[in-house]
């Protein structure tokens, strides 16, 4: 059974990557998770007028949180012909990273969805979680998501550092009994190609080769067909993005990170952001 957690404010930019990873994971035994946090408007009141604040403070930002949590478990439980597939819902008072960081240590989520952004600046929240949650996948979904008839995965890095296939191995096997497939998108030119990058290249499509039981196709960066235009071109492929290890510069907070920087120019793909 694969444990999903999808973060929502009810949007529906929220209702998409629900719709979207229902549809992804159609073949696969899921449990889908919705968390919404909330926090108390007490914005201006000092210490006495907080204890003195009426009940409703505090119990009409949780009753609204479960109202519409109840509300989209239940659109989703009717509207839902697989049987397959569970909702629930997880409703807390706390702030977004500390309530994705619990549950996913809590239930064991194997998969984080969270909702992209049509423009090319990635939101705040995008970039928290993808910089502080590590402990597994974090799937991007953008507004337009839509799937083509076979799923495609797409690894996109220029892989001058060697692959940590953990996270790549765990969204593997969420897909277990989908079609899908994986190619390898290399950010660099192939003439351009050193001797270490090219054999954690070839590493990398071996170890697919060898999980898979099949080829793995391996495209180079040119001049005309970066990495951009490669996404556009194959708007229905899962992108997968690869976080470098931090240095200095980024641990000191001087530097985004390499996947938020990338992020922004595929705005229009659906994203699996990995951390080395």
């Amino acid at each position: 059974m694969k444990k999903i957690l999808i973060p929502t404010n009810f949007s529906r930019n929220s209702t998409v990557a629900i719709n979207y990873v229902t549809e992804l994971l159609k073949e696969e035994y899921c449990e889908f998770y919705f968390l919404n946090t909330y926090s108390y408007d007490v914005s201006g009141l000092n210490a006495i007028e907080l204890l003195q604040a009426d009940d409703a403070i505090f119990d009409e930002p949780k009753e609204e949180s479960l109202r519409q949590l109840g509300a989209l478990v239940e659109h989703c439980t009717l509207d839902s012909d697989n049987d397959k597939h569970s909702f629930y819902a997880i409703s807390e008072n706390r702030e977004l990273i500390n309530g994705i960081k619990t549950n996913i240590e809590k239930i064991s989520i194997d998969l984080v969805i969270i909702t992209g952004s049509v423009d090319t600046k990635v939101s705040k929240n995008t970039r928290a979680i993808v910089k502080k949650i590590k402990s597994c996948p974090i799937l991007i979904v953008p507004p337009n998501a839509s799937i083509g008839q076979k799923v495609s995965l797409t690894i996109a890095s220029d892989f001058k550092q060697s692959i940590n296939t953990s996270d790549i191995s765990k969204f593997i096997k969420i897909l277990e009994k989908t079609n899908f497939e994986i190619s390898i998108f290399v950010l660099e030119k192939k003439k351009k190609v050193t001797v270490n990058t090219a054999k954690n290249i070839n590493s990398l499509a071996v170890y697919l080769e060898q999980l898979l039981n099949k080829q793995i196709g391996i495209e180079y960066i040119e001049s005309s067909y970066r990495l951009e235009e490669y996404a556009q071109s194959h708007v229905e492929n899962i992108m997968c993005i690869l976080d470098k290890k931090p240095d200095v510069l980024r641990k000191m907070g001087l530097y985004k990170t390499s996947a938020i920087a990338t992020m922004g120019t595929l705005r229009k793909n659906t994203v699996l952001a990995m951390h080395q």
